[in-house]
């Protein structure tokens, strides 16, 4: 058999639709959120008032409750170290030293000193080289920022956060050391190091605090210096960033942890378990990169730089390869040939990238770090988005696919630019712990939905199974009933194929017996008893021919082919007629008809003709047949309910008579086929299936006939029709 091609074209359906425009929205809303935290989390320049000249920034103008955020006119000098602060203070000249004014803080650290750095003091016009020193085996150089800051009486305390920085930064506050943050505890002077976020206490003394910021680096360090723009906060901001980094810490552990465990109690529900080896690997990088990213865990600026390029590389594999793992059942229901292949490539390439990271760490001090990610990152998101585009629009998991990779690119883009912000909860922290809440959201919902269902479809199943136990029993009745019926039926057959016999060999008998007296006899027999012979030949063949059509007759509408022909008729002008027939055969008897109809209602229904008509002659045949010499039947029609609505209407005939009656144990019987009642006398022949053939005919009439009685008063059969009008 030809397989059928599968449309790897993008499908616009309806629902293909919805889910390119949620991704669209999706896009939207990240680069919204973006903006908006890039706004409101930014270290801007506060812009105070500064002076040139003697170089120093006046912020006594501002309220006592802002936070400053020194950027610009900053001033450095190369190559300051701890041990020589005692000189630089005590010197009056100092500042006429080598050293650069106008200094920018930058993402590139003192690698880059800004646009409007102006170098002073340079022996022999050449800007002075970082010279390295030895500092516990490792090749170290230094510098230092300087910044003097007139500030209101009122102010007391401020508190000096240095954000991001790469190296070691000793701190000094109007020449005393005050405190120390960075790569390496190692260096401290005052241990008031606290992980993820470094906050330093700096006094006021006679209305200036001046600030002496020495970073020592390892030589091969990328960016050596400051990274952020420093800020100087008062006692309640600083409470709330020295508390909130590791609040935030806290929970995002918390949520990693519960997702990590509760993914492996449910891997067995998902089509694919690998799909959350995946994703647990994948969170875990995140929550490690975060973890060292944001200086919780404390590394020199190199081996910080290597696991960062690492966990942030090694989540981007497992990302892409959870997404790719989402769609297992719908690549095996669909016959895919494409299988996990791109995962294999995606990893090697992956592993190459950090192969030459470990073999030269150099190049992470170059732009290999943050061009070789971003094009990984940008490649891999572009291959799943269209992956899931060309391939999978159809499978069930499409839009969680979709909005994984574009949350998992918008993450990564933000590590690589999450610099200078004024809390130490980056955006991509806030994008992660918000994806793991959601996950864990959906799986909730999912199997709360799941519970319900099985729940309802258990509590379904025992109400069906109830359902068919009673069937089976109601059909196990059913068969014992039908079997004893077929019993009795086999029975009733043997008695009347008895009774057949008889019956037909009964008129045969006679009529060969008459026959042959009129062939013996010949002229000796006068008219009259040739008369009579004749006329006893007629009744009996007249009886057989009335045997033979309730058999042919019974067989006929038992057949699937059989039709009625429906009509609307008259039954006041059927029962006239069938009272003018049956009046004159009772002309000579004592036995009387009686006929009561309606004057001005023709008593108008849908019947068949024919059919109808048995129905009454068998039942005024019945009537007749089973009363005395003497006896009365009445034939009555009326409108039942006529003042009322008519669908509520009935058009109602009664066939009456005052004959033997029926035996009230055997009215529930009268209508099976070949019943007899026991008092119906051995003179009156036949076969029993005169009233179910009247019953046979009603039922497709969608008529209802019922039968009163009492035995030796009379009968009264009553039908019950629906009008036409």
């Amino acid at each position: 058999m030809e397989k059928k091609k599968r449309n790897r074209t993008i499908k616009v359906g309806e629902s293909h639709l919805t889910q390119l425009l949620f991704s669209i929205l999706f896009i939207a809303i990240f680069l919204l959120i973006m903006y908006v935290y890039f706004i409101i989390n930014l270290r801007q320049d506060t812009n105070i008032l500064y002076n040139s000249e003697n170089y120093r920034f006046d912020a006594t103008t501002l309220s006592e409750d802002n936070d400053l955020f020194i950027k610009d006119n900053w001033t450095f000098f190369p190559n300051l170290r701890t041990n020589d602060i005692r000189s630089y203070m005590s010197s009056i000249d100092y500042r006429k030293r080598p050293h650069a004014k106008n200094v920018t803080i930058s993402e590139n650290g003192w690698d880059n000193l800004g646009p409007n750095a102006e170098w002073e003091n340079l022996v022999d016009g050449e800007v002075p080289e970082f010279r390295p020193f030895m500092n516990e085996g490792m090749r170290m150089v230094s510098g230092a920022y300087m910044a003097t800051i007139k500030v209101s009486r009122a102010t007391n305390t401020l508190y000096l956060d240095l954000g991001k920085l790469n190296g070691h930064a000793f701190i000094f506050c109007n020449g005393y050391p005050v405190g120390n943050t960075g790569d390496d505890t190692s260096f401290n002077i005052v241990p008031e190091y606290i992980g993820g976020y470094s906050s330093t206490a700096v006094q006021n003394r006679n209305d200036t605090i001046e600030l002496i910021i020495i970073i020592y680096a390892n030589e091969q360090t990328l960016h050596a210096g400051l990274n952020t723009t420093p800020a100087l906060f008062h006692e309640k901001s600083n409470a709330i960033l020295t508390t909130l980094p590791s609040a935030f810490l806290a929970a995002i552990a918390i949520m990693t942890v519960i997702a990590v465990i509760g993914g492996f109690l449910l891997r067995k529900t998902l089509s694919d378990p690998r799909s959350y080896t995946y994703f647990a690997l994948s969170i875990t990088s995140l929550f490690l990169y975060y973890v060292v990213n944001g200086n919780f865990l404390v590394l020199a600026s190199p081996y910080r730089a290597l696991m960062e390029f690492l966990f942030m590389t090694t989540s981007a594999i497992f990302g892409y390869c959870m997404i790719t793992f989402l769609f297992t059942s719908y690549r095996t229901e669909n016959g895919s040939k494409y299988g996990s292949l791109d995962c294999i490539i995606v990893s090697c390439a992956g592993i190459m990238i950090l192969a030459l990271a470990f073999l030269d760490s150099r190049l992470l001090s170059t732009s290999f770090k943050s061009t070789t990610l971003l094009i990984f990152v940008i490649t891999i998101t572009i291959m799943s988005v269209s992956k899931i585009l060309l391939f999978y629009m159809d499978a069930p998991n499409s839009t969680i696919g979709l909005c994984t990779a574009i949350s998992l690119f918008f993450t990564y883009f933000d590590m690589m630019f999450c610099n200078n912000l004024r809390s130490n909860c980056p955006l991509y922290a806030i994008f992660y712990l918000v994806a793991l809440v959601s996950i864990m959201i959906y799986f909730v919902q999912r199997y709360l939905v799941q519970y319900s269902e099985l729940k309802h479809s258990s509590e379904h199943l025992r109400l069906v199974v109830e359902e068919k136990t009673a069937h089976i029993s109601m059909i196990n009745r059913d068969l014992y009933n039908t079997n004893k019926k077929l019993l009795e039926n086999e029975e009733a057959r043997k008695n009347v194929m008895s009774n057949v016999s008889h019956d037909l060999r009964t008129p045969i008998t006679a009529i060969r017996g008459y026959s042959e007296l009129l062939l013996q006899s010949g002229s000796n027999l006068n008219e009259e008893q040739r008369s009579v012979y004749l006329q006893n030949i007629m009744k009996r063949s007249q009886q057989m021919e009335r045997i033979v059509s309730d058999i042919v007759e019974i067989s006929k509408m038992e057949s699937s082919g059989f039709e009625f022909e429906f009509m609307d008729i008259s039954m006041t002008e059927l029962l006239d007629e069938l009272y003018m027939l049956y009046s004159s055969d009772l002309r000579n008897g004592k036995k009387k008809l009686l006929l009561d109809l309606p004057d001005e209602d023709l008593l108008i229904t849908k019947a068949d003709p024919k059919r109808i008509s048995r129905v009454f002659e068998n039942l005024i045949s019945n009537a007749i047949n089973y009363t005395k010499e003497e006896a009365v039947i009445e034939i009555k029609a009326w409108r039942d309910n006529a003042d009322k609505p008519f669908e509520e209407q009935k058009i109602h005939i009664e066939i009456k008579d005052n004959g033997i009656g029926i035996p009230p144990a055997e009215l529930p019987h009268i209508f099976d086929r070949f019943y007899r009642a026991k008092n119906s006398g051995q003179n009156i022949k036949g076969t029993g299936l005169g009233l179910s053939i009247v019953k046979m005919i009603i039922d497709r009439h969608d008529a209802e006939i019922n039968v009163e009685s009492v035995l030796g008063e009379g009968t009264s059969f009553h039908v019950l029709m629906k009008p036409t009008y």
